[in-house]
């Protein structure tokens, strides 16, 4: 899962001296709010943005008037595709610039590269029930929750592991490649493991609105 299986654009990077209104031309050319710069001799600068674009008084002004050098993110070649999310995320942009160690931009991912990237993988793309689970931080034990799924004949697909809003505690959420969750469910509450949420099971969905519809029917008499 590295980086050159994440797909990559070949977008032309702008010149410091490439006009305002160039640079809107080719963001919505691309549909982005960002692109990279680099200077002369192809070292990459950083990147800028749609709305610093915007903010200028003069559309044919030089892009260096309103560029902030300071906002530089990027990635390695052969960057993690968490990487890449965690830095889509963390600095909320559009295109993720790939840079050599001796500065060199080398290419870039769209945002939607790296989304259609994780779609793919069976945690997204296989059908299965979503756990949400909490759990003392030093309580859950990922082996054990493993077990526990294998020994219903299941397996996970992909884990998640988040705070939770009590200082000692962590949540836990759970992707497994069966739909009918209740024998897991239950054999995980039976080692401590409180279960915030199911989703995508069916059983559960419906046990639960027959639930609700008896409740509803009782409160009517």
């Amino acid at each position: 899962m590295l980086e050159e299986t994440v797909h990559t654009e070949p977008i032309s990077p702008l010149r410091p001296s490439d006009l305002v209104v160039e640079a809107l031309d080719q963001m919505e050319e691309w549909k982005l709010s960002h692109l990279p710069l680099v200077d002369a001799s192809g070292k990459y600068m950083g990147l800028i943005s749609e709305d610093v674009l915007f903010e200028s008084e003069d559309d044919n002004a030089p892009i260096q008037t309103v560029f902030n050098p300071a906002f530089a993110p990027s990635v390695l070649p052969n960057a993690h595709a968490f990487i890449l999310m965690d830095v889509c995320t963390r600095d909320r942009i559009t295109l993720i610039p790939i840079v050599d160690h001796e500065g060199f931009y080398k290419g870039a991912h769209m945002l939607t590269d790296v989304l259609e990237f994780f779609r793919s993988t069976p945690a997204l793309s296989q059908p299965g029930a979503i756990l949400v689970m909490r759990a003392e931080t030093a309580q859950y034990s990922m082996a054990e929750m493993a077990a526990v799924v294998e020994q219903n004949d299941a397996k996970i697909l992909a884990s998640w592991l988040t705070h939770s809003s009590a200082a000692n505690e962590v949540e836990i959420t759970l992707k497994i490649n069966v739909e009918h969750s209740g024998p897991i469910v239950q054999s995980l509450q039976r080692y401590g493991y409180e279960i915030g949420g199911i989703f995508g099971d069916r059983n559960f969905d419906s046990d639960y609105r027959e639930r609700y519809d008896h409740l509803m029917n009782y409160l009517k008499y």
